[in-house]
């Protein structure tokens, strides 16, 4: 009958229309998978290049270096894989680093004291990743070396947090535990740490305490409050400073308290934006504050939490 066809003619359109709804959703299922899989192999690829894959490109010689893969279960493992990665070149880096036990630095995470990773140590502030740290201290180093012929070397360690690298810098000077430094007898100064709250010297000062005390006693390392961006002029000129947090510009009242030759390590960039690390090393002395007078080493691209303005925290 008619009504018969009618109602077939009807279910035969319901399912084309089925057919064909599937038909689309599969398109557009596979088109967005490729989509996606596609921008994950872009974002994988980029993620190779900047901070926050650890292989970076840097300077002319395009060092390669492998980060945030370092993770040991050890103090002594995780600074073998970061030599093994490169990223510690140095023997005097080594054994600095490997005489200053992170866990003694650190909140107790539950991923490990020993993880190549930031970690929060309260208040806002973070310890930075040991391949960050070890960076740091091998681009310092060879200025150290270059100035031990002076009487004193002088380090100033801005945003020390729980004052890890404080104390890595303090075996580098008056080595303590540092074997390399021990046999070498080269580097002699003081280093001084500085941290805006003083609930973070208090912790670093008591984090120094468990196994590096002699640092302290000895008067080779001390922490104090203090406004990271205008420095330790008391204590001026530093051969080498080094900032913890990143500056939203480079701050011209501690650069000015280089020594000629001297070097800083600073991370630079807007909060959530992008940011680089840089060395600055001072070419000649003056009165005022002239660009010319340093030289800008654009580093690699890091991510930083941000060198706070006391003025606008009060």
């Amino acid at each position: 009958s008619d009504t018969t066809l009618v109602i077939r003619d009807a279910m035969v359109a319901k399912k084309l229309s089925i057919f064909l709804i599937f038909v689309l959703l599969s398109f557009t299922i596979s088109k967005a998978y490729n989509i996606v899989s596609e921008r994950l192999s872009v974002w994988k690829t980029n993620l190779r290049r900047n901070s926050y894959s650890g292989v970076y490109q840097t300077r002319k010689d395009a060092l390669t270096m492998r980060a945030w893969t370092c993770h040991g279960r050890t103090q002594r493992e995780m600074v073998d894989k970061l030599q093994q990665a490169g990223i510690i070149k140095s023997q005097s880096i080594r054994d600095c680093m490997a005489s200053v036990d992170r866990a003694n630095y650190v909140v107790k995470p539950p991923s490990g004291p020993y993880n190549d990773s930031p970690q929060g140590i309260g208040y806002g502030a973070t310890i930075s990743a040991p391949h960050m740290h070890a960076h740091a201290l091998e681009e310092i180093v060879t200025y150290l070396q270059a100035s031990a012929k002076k009487s004193e070397l002088s380090v100033l360690d801005v945003g020390c947090g729980s004052g890890y690298l404080t104390a890595c810098l303090g075996r580098l000077l008056n080595g303590g535990d540092c074997e390399s430094n021990r046999q070498q007898q080269t580097l002699r100064g003081k280093v001084y740490g500085i941290e805006y709250m003083k609930e973070l010297v208090d912790f670093s000062i008591e984090n120094t305490k468990i196994a590096d005390i002699d640092l302290l006693s000895q008067g080779v390392v001390t922490y104090q409050v203090g406004d990271g961006w205008k420095g330790l002029p008391e204590k001026a000129p530093f051969t080498a400073i080094h900032v913890g947090a990143a500056a939203d510009s480079f701050p011209q009242e501690l650069m000015m308290q280089l020594d000629v030759g001297g070097v800083m390590v600073i991370p630079v960039g807007p909060d959530g934006g992008v940011q680089n690390l840089y060395k600055v090393e001072r070419l000649r002395n003056g009165d005022q504050f002239q660009k010319e007078d340093f030289t800008f080493d654009n580093l690699l691209g890091v991510r930083y939490v941000p060198l706070v303005h006391l003025n606008q925290n009060t």
